[in-house]
């Protein structure tokens, strides 16, 4: 028999209970309802809108249906959401699940929108007197593992910001 004692098994438990302790069931409801929401924007209301549109947040009505909050950058935007309420409130049901929604409201916020990720450049090769150059930067770290991997991080971070660069240009 082994003298070394056994570690017990994780006890794992869902997070989903913790939370709704610590904020709320209701909040906990329309903090998953939102990020929902955000998620199938570009669904909802199409590519061109969710760049200038995003949802904002779910409020409770007194009648027991919920209000969605719309920021817009521009009161065109907020004329188009309200002359498409009928649509957006289709399309949250079959996108989102979102059964209760009776109002569609929106807020004028600068810079709203949910942008699309941007995919990452392809990185530019580096001459050898530009490695030359980084190598000597990290040469005083006398650590041989932390040497290389700060002249890797640094190699990448120059070939990826010159790549950047010379997209932006084009």
């Amino acid at each position: 028999m082994s003298r070394h004692r056994r570690r017990p098994h994780a006890r794992l438990t869902g997070l989903h209970d913790n939370l709704a302790d610590i904020l709320g069931k209701e909040s906990l409801q329309q903090l998953i309802g939102i990020a929902r929401m955000r998620r199938a924007w570009p669904y909802i209301v199409g590519d061109m809108m969710a760049m200038r549109t995003e949802p904002l947040q779910l409020e409770k009505l007194a009648d027991g249906g919920v209000c969605l909050w719309v920021a817009v950058d521009h009161s065109i935007m907020a004329q188009q959401i309200r002359f498409l309420r009928d649509d957006i409130r289709k399309a949250c049901y079959k996108h989102a699940g979102m059964t209760d929604l009776h109002r569609i409201r929106s807020r004028i916020q600068p810079g709203a929108g949910i942008k699309p990720k941007q995919k990452p450049g392809k990185p530019t090769p580096l001459s050898l007197t530009q490695k030359r150059r980084l190598a000597q930067d990290v040469a005083s770290i006398k650590d041989s593992a932390l040497r290389k991997a700060a002249f890797q991080a640094r190699m990448s971070q120059v070939m990826y910001a010159e790549s950047n660069d010379s997209s932006s240009t084009d």
